[in-house]
């Protein structure tokens, strides 16, 4: 009787799969009547508190990980999202203008690191990028232009010439900083003034330094890029995982 209910018990375990182990019972007559067969629950006991502590050790490397960007830029957001980085957006409040005689290295470095420090302020124990970008030619600095008049400006002097776009990355994390600086150098093809127009008439150049964006429209200006693209469409990946890796993030 026995051996044969044992048969019944690896049927069942067979027939019903691991996930099914903890509805296995068997039953089984005794001296004092019927009395159940306890192994199954304890494994599917165990089994279950395996699987809750792996789901609690997922959650908390997915919480520890989670990114707190510190602009309200689309595009930064896009580059993170398309990079497979789980992250929130946090849109910092500071000063952005550059300092009498600042050179351009610094002041990307100053602004990401006020943007980082100002929204870790309010996320607390969050680890939290900030990033700035800006846009330099002939040693100036040519940030967003303030209407379509500027923009026109930026434009031709850019015309037919190489320029450098200088990002920098700041990460705050738990007290500690991180910080990187990435420059890409960009020639532009020649532009006529028909074609300037043109581009100023899409609306594109707003609220981009430089008044261009190299992922769009103006990708037809674009003759080389040497370094990193994705720091020219305003953070650079790579270095931003790289900060990531240094301070255990990702």
């Amino acid at each position: 009787m026995v051996q044969g209910a044992s048969k019944a018990a690896s049927a069942a375990r067979a027939s019903c799969g691991p996930a099914a182990i903890c509805q296995a019972r068997l039953t089984l007559p005794g001296e004092s009547g019927w009395r159940r067969m306890t192994s199954d629950s304890t494994d599917a006991a165990n089994w279950g508190t395996g699987v809750n502590f792996l789901l609690r050790r997922i959650h908390s490397v997915y919480t520890r990980v989670m990114l707190v960007l510190a602009s309200a830029s689309p595009r930064r957001a896009d580059l993170l999202r398309a990079a497979g980085i789980p992250f929130t957006v946090e849109t910092p409040d500071i000063d952005e203008w550059p300092l009498a005689n600042e050179p351009p290295e610094s002041y990307v470095l100053r602004v990401a690191r006020d943007k980082a420090l100002a929204v870790a302020r309010r996320k607390s124990g969050s680890p939290v990028l900030g990033a700035d970008t800006t846009v330099v030619v002939d040693g100036g600095i040519l940030g967003k232009p303030s209407d379509d008049a500027e923009a026109r400006t930026m434009l031709q002097r850019l015309s037919g010439r190489v320029h450098d776009v200088l990002t920098g990355v700041a990460l705050e994390v738990g007290g500690g900083e991180w910080t990187a600086l990435e420059i890409t150098r960009v020639r532009f093809l020649p532009l006529s003034a028909g074609e300037i127009d043109w581009y100023i008439a899409s609306g594109e150049p707003r609220g981009k330094a430089g008044a261009y964006a190299i992922q769009g429209l103006a990708s037809r200006f674009v003759d080389r890029v040497e370094g990193s693209y994705t720091n020219v469409v305003g953070l650079p990946v790579p270095a931003v995982c790289g900060l990531l890796r240094q301070a255990r993030v990702l």
